[in-house]
């Protein structure tokens, strides 16, 4: 099944396509890009510290850390190994399952989306957009790319969820009031 769904997937292939979800699947647009996303969001909403990119910057790094240990032990080929299907791009080293950029991609985009939600639709749709990306360009399985975006969605709405309660302590420290009980 999961052959079946990246040959579908290739066979979407256009040249157009290509030439916008090649640069879309390069490392700099996972990470620094995305985050970038919450500093603006910082920006945006004139935050003295900056929730959102801090956020956004944790949950890339446990995303990507997690992602390594996952990847060590499933030690999945990816698609061109295992079957016969070319990429398009350079073949990563490191095992298939799951997707690093959509983990990552989604991970921030969670934590961004949890904190700053009038973002949400433009960086779910990027990180989407980055996961197909993968798929299309014959460097992952679907099921890879689904499993990533799953894991990085609880990993982003973690951070969040942390960094907002922290940030309410410490207002509430430096306001002097007591703090509301945990949910």
């Amino acid at each position: 099944l999961d052959e079946d769904a990246i040959r579908a997937t290739s066979a979407l292939r256009w040249e157009p396509a290509t030439a916008i979800l090649t640069p879309l699947s390069a490392w700099w647009v996972k990470g620094p890009l995305m985050v970038a996303a919450g500093w603006c969001a910082d920006l945006r909403c004139k935050r003295a510290f900056p929730l959102v990119a801090l956020a956004a910057t944790v949950s890339f790094f446990v995303a990507s850390g997690l992602n390594a240990v996952i990847k060590d032990i499933v030690d999945r080929h990816r698609p061109p190994l295992s079957m016969d299907l070319e990429a398009l791009v350079g073949l990563p080293g490191s095992p298939s399952f799951p997707s690093g950029h959509a983990m990552s991609a989604f991970a921030v985009a969670a934590a961004i989306a949890v904190l700053a939600p009038r973002t949400r639709w433009l960086v779910f749709g990027v990180a989407a957009v980055i996961g197909f990306s993968r798929v299309y360009l014959g460097v992952h399985y679907w099921i890879d790319v689904l499993a990533g975006a799953a894991l990085g969605l609880a990993i982003g709405v973690g951070v969040a969820v942390l960094a907002r309660r922290a940030a309410a302590r410490q207002a509430v420290a430096g306001s002097g009031a007591r703090a509301p009980a945990a949910v």
